[in-house]
């Protein structure tokens, strides 16, 4: 039985619905082959195995592996299937066809180089966030999972083997870009644009989810503003590699500046706070190279546009 394309005529909310439920199974699968990678990985011996996921944190080689499965199976399977069941043509419905300028490339990398230290500021406020006092547990709890989250998050990157390091890109970089892209501007705001005309409620609704579901509150507004900005680049270009490109990007400078000053954690602070406290002024300076920056790109928009324009 075909089913390409099968699900393209329903309702926005049927294909919601159907397209929320894929990420479930994508996510227990990717669960279920994590779990089995451990199992595998330490002979199927129980003891083993709830020492490993006791202090996986000791364990960067099954982190990766971990991470790359959970890829594959929370962003990556969904999207795809998504828009195989959505669409006639999935590589149309990802607006994967669509040529661009070589000069769109251009301004999208120097575009996430620019923002850095703007976003670093935004972080920073970020951070200093608190709740109500009767939300201490939540706020508790919340830097509990974070403080975790980047507690593996560093294990992972940690090494000075190269064969790691380049898988660390891969994942974190590369695979990271390519499936949260593919999920959220390409799958979900399309979803979102067939229920919803503003283009800029979808925009923003799909970068709320995307920072959500990250599940990190102390960064969730940088994340937030990044997200409505790949939107945007999928909204100017048609072409959904120009937000895997910018996302690529801003992972791969996290990964590489970490990989380099992972034993100089001063320096590492020093540049965290690049554009905040005495260096507010790169702020500025960074957020009007940025809108510069953004505007060559709504400018040159996409080829196929221009060819429609003909």
């Amino acid at each position: 039985m075909v089913l390409r394309g099968v699900y393209k005529d329903s309702g926005g909310i049927v294909q919601f619905i159907l397209f929320v439920g894929i990420i479930i199974v994508g996510t227990v699968a990717g669960s279920v082959a994590s779990a089995f990678l451990i199992a595998l990985k330490s002979g199927f011996n129980a003891e083993a195995i709830n020492e490993m996921m006791a202090n996986i944190a000791a364990y960067p080689v099954y982190l990766r592996d971990m991470q790359f499965l959970n890829q594959l199976g929370v962003f990556i399977f969904p999207a795809l299937l998504t828009a195989y069941l959505f669409g006639e043509n999935y590589k149309d419905y990802l607006y994967l066809n669509t040529p661009f300028y070589g000069s769109t490339v251009f301004w999208t990398v120097l575009s996430m180089i620019f923002i850095l230290p703007f976003l670093n500021l935004i972080t920073q406020w970020n951070r200093q966030m608190v709740l109500p006092d009767f939300l201490k547990g939540v706020e508790a709890y919340i830097k509990s999972m974070e403080e975790t989250g980047a507690e593996l998050t560093e294990s992972m990157l940690r090494t000075t083997n190269m064969q790691d390091i380049i898988f660390n890109i891969l994942i974190v970089a590369v695979f990271a870009a390519v499936g949260e892209e593919f999920l959220f501007r390409g799958t979900l705001q399309r979803i979102f644009g067939s229920m919803i005309r503003n283009k800029h409620i979808v925009i923003w609704s799909a970068a709320f989810i995307f920072s959500f579901v990250h599940f990190q509150f102390y960064g969730f507004i940088p994340r937030l503003l990044l997200g409505a900005y790949f939107g945007y680049l999928l909204d100017f270009t048609k072409c959904l590699w120009i937000p895997v490109i910018a996302h690529f990007i801003h992972n791969f400078t996290g990964v590489v500046l970490y990989t380099v000053y992972q034993e100089d954690s001063a320096q590492m602070e020093r540049l965290d706070a690049l554009g905040y406290g005495n260096t507010w002024w790169l702020s500025v300076i960074s957020l009007l190279l940025f809108v510069y920056a953004f505007r060559q790109i709504r400018k040159s928009g996409s080829l196929w546009d221009k060819a429609e324009a003909v």
